[in-house]
């Protein structure tokens, strides 16, 4: 019978938890949809939907509002519910995240 010795490279020798990695913080987005598009945002509270070009139709699931946003104006969203947005026409958006 023959004996070996293995020898273990130092770094398996040290056994550190790990932390997780941080998230990044969401930046600035700018979306351009095409006529009739459609997108959606999960977890809107707080995020702002700023209309940079077009026109954009806005709701919230349980929300009776229905929003029109026109170049210049912006809403912040106000509520945790599913943020749907259409483009009423070609539209140019930039999306923010909650500021904090």
């Amino acid at each position: 019978m023959h004996t070996v010795q293995l020898s273990l490279p130092p770094t398996l020798g040290r056994f550190r938890r790990s932390r997780p990695a941080a998230r990044p913080r969401p930046t600035a987005d700018t979306w351009v949809l095409p006529r009739s598009s459609l997108y959606r945002i999960a977890r809107p509270l707080g995020w702002r939907i700023q209309c940079i070009a077009g026109r954009a139709w806005i709701t919230h699931d349980r929300d009776p509002r229905d929003i029109i946003l026109e170049a210049g104006e912006s809403h912040t969203c106000d509520r945790p519910e599913r943020l749907i947005v259409q483009a009423l026409e070609a539209l140019t958006l930039r999306v923010l995240p909650p500021a904090g």
